[in-house]
């Protein structure tokens, strides 16, 4: 399991040698106590020079639930809309390529959540909801405090090729239809919590 500090990944493992990169990580801490794992936690967001960093447990649930406790918990919901003629939608913001996604309201489901986000962020409509993609998690400031958002991507399909209106309050610029082809190579120059969706849905 990934979580995403900017480009800097950590990974929550039950077993440090699983899945360790080339060259190993930068960091390192075996869970104790909650204590220690804030103070690695603070360490590791303040020390950009650490790539990659690994906690890890016994039980990765349970290691999960102990790192949230140590953040603001935010629960979110997106897409990624394929229409009939197999292109797929993207959005840029922030100098980034993006999918359209947001935060989960009170009462809301994460399907309903992620329907509402790609209609008001994209102007699309008609959606018909496909299977959950996977989950992303990431860190970044807010209000003076430290955020952990969990993201789950959901497939979508829509009719026709519709026209896209991008929600630029939302610092959208632009939206497009993108042949898969392409998108492959855009997938570059995204967020490394998108690539993984595009990994697990292409």
């Amino acid at each position: 399991m990934q979580i995403y500090f900017g480009d800097r990944t950590l990974t929550l493992a039950t077993d440090i040698e699983k899945g360790m990169p080339v060259g190993g990580y930068d960091a390192i801490h075996k869970y104790s106590n909650q204590n220690e794992l804030r103070q690695f936690l603070r360490s590791f967001d303040a020390k950009e020079e650490l790539k990659s960093g690994c906690v890890y447990y016994h039980d990765i649930e349970r290691l999960l639930e102990h790192v949230k406790e140590c953040y603001k918990y935010i629960q979110a919901a997106g897409g990624l809309v394929e229409n009939e003629k197999g292109e797929y939608l993207v959005i840029e913001r922030l100098g980034k390529i993006d999918l359209p996604k947001g935060k989960q309201e009170q009462g809301e489901t994460p399907e309903q959540n992620a329907l509402r986000e790609v209609n008001e962020e994209t102007g699309l409509s008609g959606l018909a909801l496909g299977n959950m993609i996977c989950d992303t998690y990431h860190t970044y400031p807010l209000k003076g405090e430290m955020a952990l958002k969990r993201t789950r991507w959901f497939e979508m399909t829509v009719a026709g090729v519709p026209e896209l209106k991008p929600q630029t309050e939302e610092n959208i610029v632009s939206a497009k239809w993108i042949a898969v082809g392409e998108l492959r190579g855009l997938v570059k120059e995204s967020y490394p919590s998108l690539q993984e969706v595009f990994k697990a849905a292409l």
